[in-house]
Parts: C-alpha cells; structure tokens; sequence
C-alpha cells in the first residue's frame, strides 16, 4: 500500500475573489474538494503545510488524509489526492489547490512512472541504453497504487527492447496502454569515417597570396623585375 500523508483542512464558507484574496495575505490558501459523484467542498489550508506536503509528494500518485474542520467544531477525515496545484506566475506563490476525493473501493485510473533499474548488458559492448515511454496509464485500488512501474534492463543486449507485454503482471494493477509500446532499448553505436576520407578526397588548400609574397621579397632585396626584364632585353644579341 503507497504512503499516506495527512494534513489539516478547515471548511470554507465564503467565496469570491475578495475572500481568497483574504486568505491568501493571512497564510491561507483555498481549496476545493470533488468526486466520486459528491457535491464538490470549498475547503482552506495552512500555506506552509500545503507546500511542505507538495514538495514530498511531487511525481507521486500519494494518498493524502483531509482532516476537515467544520464550522460547528467537528473534525472528519477523508482519503483525497493531489488533481491540481495552481501558483502565481511571478512569485511561484501557491494559489488555489484542488482535490479528488478517493474512494477505497474503487479503482482509479492514473498515470505510473517507468523507472529503468540495473545496467544494461548491451551497454558493456559499446550500445547506449534508450529510455522509452516514461510513464503508463494503469487502474488499480487505491491500495494497490505503485511508486513506479520497474523495469529490470540488466539482460538486455545490443539492438534489443522491453515492451509492455514482456513485462510481469503486477496483482490488482491493469495497464492501458498499447502492449506494444516500448520501454527501453539498446541501441548499437556504428563509427562514422570522416567525410572526406570516406570520398576518397586528397585536396589541399590553396594557398593564398604568395604572388604577394613574391613581389614584397623582391622589393626588399632591392630587385626591380621590370629594369631586370629591359636590360635583359637589351643585351641580348639579334638574331640575323
């Protein structure tokens, strides 16, 4: 049976923006409880209570005992879970937090994280290790709830997968989604040559400038192509 967490509630009997407002300045913060075909329940809670609770049952799928106050003095517990937070969208302050009353005996239908457990054998060959479908809708009890759906990857090897069907059958727990849907695969990791070598390609880059080069060593060594090339011209004897 998942964890239960309990926290205090007290019964809200005004409503309205103004009223919200309200709480929300004095630490309080409204709330609503429905379901399970029951007029829904205008609800308030303690702010540092709801964020504590939140934080440690974040990603889970936690039953939470409502102990509810009424306006007569009288307490009453009730099984809910988390269905919506809202929080202001500058300060991340907490807003307004909504509730689905849970009935033990009847199934409910939510999503499940997969969790990949152990280190894959194909891994060890070079293969890297893929994460499928992260999550899995199931219906179960309340008191049949997972934390997570595990999934032992240790015997699997290169260019293999886990799907749905191959996994164990948990009591009381029925998955929803395509048998077929992947969890984890290895994938093998082929080496790529590169391109150019793959082309069979041998160019070189060109050089650029070395007319220019050229031209500025000669100038430093005091040679002046076009005097050479006259004087050249000028001695040298007709031909007849």
């Amino acid at each position: 049976m998942p964890q239960q967490y309990s926290f205090e509630a007290k019964v809200r009997t005004q409503k309205g923006k103004a009223h919200a407002g309200a709480l929300r300045r004095n630490g309080r913060v409204p709330g609503v409880v429905y379901g399970q075909g029951k007029e829904s329940q205008a609800v308030e809670l303690e702010d540092k209570e709801m964020n504590a609770l939140i934080a440690k049952t974040m990603g889970l799928n936690a039953l939470l005992t409502m102990k509810l106050a009424d306006e007569k003095g009288g307490t009453s517990e009730r099984t809910v879970m988390f269905k919506e937070v809202q929080r202001e969208p500058v300060k991340s302050k907490l807003w307004h937090v909504d509730f689905y009353l849970v009935d033990p005996a009847s199934k409910l239908k939510l999503k499940v994280p997969v969790r990949l457990e152990g280190v894959a054998a194909g891994t060890k060959e070079g293969g890297i290790l893929e994460h499928g479908v992260r999550s899995l809708n199931v219906r179960c009890l309340p008191s049949a709830i997972p934390s997570a759906i595990k999934v032992d990857v240790s015997n699997l090897g290169l260019d293999q997968s886990i799907l749905l069907e191959q996994l164990p059958r948990s009591e009381g727990v029925d998955f929803l989604d395509d048998p077929h849907a992947v969890l984890a695969h290895v994938a093998a990791v082929e080496e790529e040559a590169p391109a150019a070598a793959a082309a069979g390609t041998t160019d070189q880059p060109e050089v650029i400038g070395e007319k220019e080069k050229e031209a500025k060593r000669a100038e430093k060594e005091g040679a002046k192509a076009p005097a050479a090339d006259a004087k050249d011209a000028k001695a040298a004897p007709a031909k007849k």
